[in-house]
């Protein structure tokens, strides 16, 4: 269920959509899938977590992050 969801970020502009395209080009379909399924899922075990809504940090939080 958790690939579906991202699959249907794919054409969306926010951060599991372009971690998906990130992870395709270095390793492939599948993987790109199961990685962004992985993040989708640690967002949501956050979200439980803290109790804190979900804040979107955009397409490209990697670009920032790592300036």
């Amino acid at each position: 269920m958790a690939v579906e969801c991202v699959l249907a970020t794919s054409r969306q502009n926010n951060r599991i959509a372009s971690h998906r395209k990130r992870i395709t080009k270095r390793q492939g379909k599948m993987k790109g899938r199961i990685a962004s399924a992985h993040l989708l899922l640690t967002i949501a075990y956050n979200i439980l977590k803290t109790g804190e809504p979900y804040q979107e940090l955009g397409s490209n939080y990697l670009e920032e992050k790592t300036k």
